[in-house]
């Protein structure tokens, strides 16, 4: 291994290590407070919270009337819609909602740092990265989930413990004022051709987390279904040194000069302005074609794209355990996770895990019509995620060089 690589991977682990130990030491000092929401963090997995009136006892009418006696709450999200759905909360319930739209890495920082110093100021965090939630919040006691009892009927299983209030869409997209209807790619590991070295523009990995563990879902669960893909375009057999077909594919997508940019927003208007000489093939969120629409640039799903269009993104309702106002938090979540909640989010392509709700045709990414090809995270397998994240973090490092 070259000595520039070895150094990359050295900061890589530096990085990685600072911010666990960083993590590692606000949780010490939380310390006794976590120990002592006993309760709620023994059953934070399985749907019971241990913070306001318990499921045995459950109402929705007896969560609104313990709700209203309770001070204001706040709550987080990744996306401005937060505050239009908390203002929507506050309209119908008559209980004063705040919304803060809070990057991913910051939300997981701030809510750390709050139980740390025993002074939670946001109640209710909608947060994206399941592996770290499940692997670290809901074990070491500072937050809690909760499926409300009377919507399990109306959420699938998979989607109740923790709470997964929505998933969030991300698909791989191209210019179709350049190449029409049909995308100039239609498997993913074209995406690895030679032809297509320097023509692919993604979001950084190293800073977003949910890649890294969309490599290790496909790693872990649909492996073989790589495999087969890889047969289909390059007509052979894969072989490989690395222990997965995944692993095979994001060294050899790393090593084909990925152009990578600091969020999905720099992404679409990059593919939006590529050319037949220079094309340019993207991997957004379906947010981004509200963005294209008001911006005018044009943008469209690689809808044949195999083995996936895109994958599910989980997105998980967090309570913060030292929250103020359990039972107003607890009826966010609530509203978070029905059909008249989540709606304007799904106006941006978010998909709720309500059976009921149905996709707005306000949604200017069309995605709800391929929800059937886009990987599902299954989790079941997320402590691995966790677990694997610098493997993989090391893999693109060493192979984007």
């Amino acid at each position: 291994m070259a000595v520039r690589d070895s150094k990359r991977i050295q900061a890589n682990k530096a990085l990685f290590a600072a911010s666990t130990l960083a993590a590692a030491l606000l949780l010490a000092g939380y310390g006794s407070a976590a120990h002592a929401a006993s309760g709620a963090q023994a059953a934070a997995s399985n749907g019971s919270t241990g913070l306001g009136i318990a499921d045995a006892e459950y109402s929705l009418d007896k969560l609104i009337e313990a709700a209203k006696k309770e001070p204001p709450i706040t709550v987080v999200d990744a996306t401005g819609k937060i505050k239009v759905m908390a203002e929507k909360f506050s309209e119908k319930y008559g209980i004063k909602a705040t919304g803060e739209k809070i990057s991913a890495s910051n939300q997981e920082e701030i809510l750390v740092r709050e139980a740390q110093a025993r002074n939670v100021r946001r109640d209710v965090f909608n947060m994206s990265n399941l592996p770290n939630v499940t692997a670290q919040f809901l074990p070491q006691g500072i937050a809690v989930s909760w499926m409300p009892p009377d919507l399990k009927g109306e959420t699938p299983a998979e989607y109740q413990h923790p709470a997964i209030t929505s998933l969030n869409v991300w698909v791989w997209v191209y210019n179709p004022a350049v190449f029409g209807d049909k995308c100039p790619v239609d498997n993913m590991w074209a995406l690895t051709d030679q032809k297509w070295k320097g023509k692919i523009s993604i979001p950084d990995p190293l800073l977003r987390n949910e890649t890294m563990f969309w490599f290790n879902q496909i790693a872990d669960n649909s492996d073989a279904t790589m495999k087969k893909a890889y047969e289909a375009y390059f007509g052979k057999p894969l072989e490989s040194k690395e222990p997965t077909a995944m692993a095979e594919w994001v060294k050899r997508f790393a090593s084909n000069k990925v152009k990578v940019q600091k969020s999905d927003t720099d992404v679409g208007p990059i593919v939006g302005a590529s050319t037949a000489e220079h094309p340019v093939i993207g991997f957004v969120s379906a947010a981004i074609f509200s963005h294209a629409k008001h911006e005018n640039f044009p943008m469209a799903v690689c809808k044949e794209m195999t083995p996936w269009v895109g994958q599910l993104t989980p997105r998980v309702a967090v309570i913060a355990a030292g929250t103020k106002s359990p039972n107003a938090a607890k009826l966010f979540v609530h509203y978070m996770m029905s059909a008249e909640g989540m709606l304007p989010q799904m106006e941006d392509g978010k998909v709720s895990t309500n059976r009921n709700a149905k996709m707005p045709e306000s949604d200017a990414s069309g995605v709800g019509k391929l929800t059937e090809k886009m990987y599902v995270n299954n989790s079941d397998t997320t402590p691995d995620d966790f677990k694997k994240l610098q493997y993989w973090r090391d893999l693109w490092t060493v192979s984007s060089r």
